[in-house]
């Protein structure tokens, strides 16, 4: 789980109004699997945080098979949702899943343009405007600097997670080599962005 991703948690894991939705497979000695498994404490970036969220989860997420999983997601509540806002995936996909929920659901649906800033007022969603294009670009150098720390931190949990399955041995041999395959993937990944 990437550093934005558990900051989110951080700050909502432990709130029983709020409902995490895990979209897609969760790794063994994951934070992921760990809250998906059930786990009612969990440790984040030192903290131990109370797991008091609803937690949901979908196996994977495509463009098309997956839209019935959420559009079920959607139908679950009790009380449906006022609004909904799409943050995840292509913005193709986003645009079918959309026109899927307006058409069987009738809520609104919003997906918001990079920078937009939004507000909830009185149930209901309000863009308030777009950030210029010089604090676009400073927020984007930012968000460099904040990934690369939090790769940082991430390499750090993948080292404890690492020693703590593979040393021990309780980790099964096609695990090891999907984590190799992973590792030679984020290699790759840092020298192309170095080079």
């Amino acid at each position: 789980m990437y550093g934005r991703i558990k900051h989110h948690l951080k700050h909502n894991l432990w709130n029983s109004n709020n409902t995490i939705l895990f979209v897609g497979y969760q790794a063994p000695g994951t934070l992921g699997r760990k809250i998906v498994e059930g786990a009612k404490k969990v440790k984040i970036f030192g903290e131990e945080i109370a797991v008091n969220a609803r937690i949901e989860y979908i196996e994977g997420y495509s463009g098309h098979a997956d839209q019935e999983w959420l559009l079920n997601f959607i139908y679950s509540f009790i009380n449906k949702p006022k609004q909904i806002i799409l943050v995840h995936g292509e913005l193709e996909s986003q645009e079918e899943l959309k026109e899927k929920i307006l058409e069987e659901t009738k809520i609104p649906v919003t997906i918001p343009k990079y920078g937009e800033i939004y507000s909830i007022e009185r149930q209901a969603l309000k863009l308030e405007g777009r950030l210029e294009l010089e604090s676009v670009k400073r927020i984007q150098r930012t968000e460099i600097i904040n990934k690369v720390k939090m790769l940082r931190d991430e390499m750090r949990d993948m080292e404890d997670i690492l020693k703590t399955e593979i040393l021990t041995e309780d980790i099964k041999e096609n695990e090891v080599n999907s984590i190799t395959v992973k590792l030679k993937e984020i290699e790759k990944l840092i020298v192309s962005i170095i080079e």
